[in-house]
């Protein structure tokens, strides 16, 4: 059944006098009801402040444009000064009515003529406010106010990008398929039983123990966030780090609670873990009662081996620190749990540590935090990209969730990208057809993000990202022998969600091979010749398409793409049928490889114009040497056998050109 059109207008049950707007708000809401469906209103009183406010739902008009389909809240305030009580009032009727009203978005109407420039300002400091659609009251006065309504609108839906977060998630605005997570704490924490939060970096662990966080808030209960990465506690001694910790969950108590309490004077080595237990004992007695719950974010800080400072890192510190948690703990049950959160959980798998045996050792059972699946992907790209004014082709949710695993941040930068690169007409569809073809510029637009969340395995857990390297390189036969070695490091790429296992083979879940072939330390040790050619034919592939952007890059820098493509197709034969095809094309095009344009065209154009290139390069002899050992091994024209000083003389040309390459390219 066909859902009824919805017009402009206001229900008829509403009084504007009963409800006791005054002349302003009545012609305020004279003109918003030319755009929505006005449902409700009211005027109170919050805090020592009045607020007119209005639920007013979108009509087809707006649905078409901004994809909007719950209630949205009008905010009216008379006051000539923006206070930022009027955001807890906000807050407020979002908790009070969150059946009913959108989320993610609000309109104030305020009687501050700087409300525009303060909105701005605030998002510019808050980045995960909600859309905030500000006007002030005279602009509902003027002659063209409907054409200022509907322009203003469009200018905060659309002008914000709202994939772009870096950051944890600080708030539930824009906070999507983790509930299960923040329940599954939260019960933990409820039954008093410690926790661990585990993944890959910038899979989102921080923002659902934020999340955690407020649910602990909003049911007054008392939790500590302890940012392990902070250096003025990871370069503390485990007493002070304790002391420390302590000093923080009584400042919190008294900015919260408006709550004083004494702490022990000063931590000792000898009585540190006494004064710990009697200071958490006088933090559980002022809150009443509840259980404490401190959460370790970034554990790896506090961490045997990986840590950055010399004394926790040889494990000295993290025996007596974790001695006195575990005491604490087992001799208190009611008195607090604790939930630590990191990339691994060698923390907790390791039983010994330099002859002593592992406080917490199987104290935990890991929990990983996975990747999104096709439906959560499509929620969290379909809601966010509503408000930018971007519909996605079914097709797409399918390719993000393949090509990047489901990872979230991953896929919030490549919607990022998209909504950076298409048409500033909205509403706009990305099309599947947009996606494919630009899929490799947005690759490579994703590489820092990707260097991001691989370098800890590189930097920290050095055998996971070996196990990796092997199978970017399709060398199943070494990756099975090492992890057969190692089932926990199994355990480990399995719980990230980076592998899965099909019919005895192993694959890597999230689009990283190109990645880790590039970086990889492992060179192959290929039994059998189409192994080799294999990952010849891969590195060819990858260094021409660099060399092509290089060039393309180079020449627009210095000429413009029309001058630079008629120097570049100097060195093609101009008597050739492939000169006349190629002189159709524009300079994008050809240089787009996918047309005729060879390595050798490539190496003898930059050899022409070596100046161009000598600062990228540096040695010409080598560059020549480099590409002709490539050109003359190529898999179109290879000999049954590849000599395996042949093949580690071509895994190190391809090595040079990379560093070379990469220096350069963005």
């Amino acid at each position: 059944m066909q859902t009824p059109k919805l017009y402009p207008g206001i229900h008829p049950s509403i009084d504007l006098n009963v409800a006791g707007f005054g002349r302003s708000e009545k012609h305020i809401v004279w003109q918003i009801k030319q755009l929505w469906y006005i449902t409700f209103v009211k005027f109170v009183n919050f805090k020592g402040s009045y607020y007119s406010f209005i639920f007013a739902r979108p009509t087809d008009k707006i649905k078409e444009a901004f994809r909007l389909e719950r209630e949205v809240l009008f905010v009216l305030t008379r006051y000539n000064n923006f206070d930022a009580r009027t955001l807890d009032f906000v807050d407020r009727q979002m908790f009070e009515f969150q059946n009913r009203l959108d989320k993610l978005c609000f309109v104030l109407v305020s009687n501050d003529t700087q409300i525009q420039q303060k909105i701005t300002q605030l998002t510019l400091q808050e980045p995960e406010t909600r859309i905030i659609i500000p006007y002030h009251y005279d602009e509902f006065f003027e002659t063209n106010a409907q054409e200022i309504i509907w322009q203003r609108l469009k200018e905060q839906f659309y002008g914000r990008d709202l994939f772009s977060f870096e950051s944890p998630l600080q708030s539930d605005t824009y906070f999507f398929g983790r509930n299960e997570f923040v329940h599954f704490f939260y019960d933990k924490y409820r039954s008093g039983e410690n926790s661990g939060l585990f993944g890959l970096r910038k899979i989102g662990k921080t923002s659902v123990l934020f999340a955690l966080q407020r649910q602990l808030k909003a049911r007054d209960e008392f939790c500590l966030f302890i940012d392990c990465q902070d250096p003025s506690l990871h370069k503390r001694r485990w007493f002070e780090a304790l002391e420390l910790i302590v000093k923080k969950a009584v400042a919190k108590i008294r900015s919260e609670l408006d709550i004083i309490i004494e702490p022990t004077d000063a931590y000792t080595e000898k009585d540190a873990s006494i004064q710990f237990a009697n200071d958490l004992g006088k933090i559980y007695a002022s809150t009443s009662k509840k259980r404490i719950l401190l959460i370790f974010d970034e554990i790896e800080n506090l961490t045997f081996q990986v840590s950055p400072t010399e004394h926790w890192k040889d494990g000295t510190d993290y025996i007596s620190f974790w001695q006195t948690i575990r005491s604490t703990y087992q001799n208190n049950p009611a008195l607090f749990s604790f939930l630590i959160a990191g990339v691994n959980p060698k923390i907790i798998e390791t039983g010994e540590i330099n002859g002593f045996d592992n406080p917490i050792y199987r104290m935990i059972t890991p929990r990983y935090l996975n990747f999104f699946t096709i439906e959560q992907v499509k929620e969290m790209v379909t809601t966010i990209g509503n408000y930018m004014g971007l519909a996605f082709d079914e097709e797409i949710f399918t390719y993000l969730t393949e090509d990047y695993g489901g990872h979230p941040f991953l896929i919030r930068q490549i919607c990022s990208f998209i909504h950076n690169e298409v048409s500033s007409n909205r509403p706009y569809r990305v099309s599947k057809y947009y996606y494919k073809s630009n899929k490799e510029t947005l690759d490579r637009k994703l590489i820092d993000y990707v260097d991001l969340i691989i370098q800890v395995l590189r930097n920290w857990y050095t055998q996971e990202h070996k196990l990796l390297e092997y199978l970017a390189i399709k060398d199943q036969k070494r990756f099975k022998e090492e992890s057969a070695m190692s089932p926990l490091i199994l355990q480990h790429l399995f719980g990230y969600n980076l592998i899965q296992e099909s019919d005895g083979s192993y694959f890597i879940c999230i689009k990283v091979e190109e990645y880790l072939t590039e970086h990889t330390k492992v060179i192959k040790q290929a039994a059998l010749i189409h192994d080799k050619w294999k990952v010849i034919t891969e590195r060819r592939g990858l260094i021409e398409r660099k060399i092509r952007e290089l060039i393309k890059l180079t020449l627009k820098i210095n000429f413009g793409a029309v001058k630079g493509r008629e120097d570049f197709l100097k060195i093609i034969d101009s008597s050739s049928p492939r000169f006349k095809k190629l002189s159709s094309l524009n300079f994008d095009q050809i240089l787009s490889g996918e047309h005729e344009i060879y390595l050798d065209d490539l190496k003898k154009f930059i050899t022409k114009e070596w100046s161009l290139f000598e600062k990228v390069f540096t040695d010409k002899q080598f560059f020549e040497i480099y590409m002709n050992l490539i050109n003359i091994h190529r898999a179109d024209a290879h000999a049954k056998e590849l000599d395996d000083n042949i093949f580690q003389s071509l895994i190190i040309a391809y090595d040079w050109l990379d560093s070379k390459i990469n220096n350069v390219l963005p």
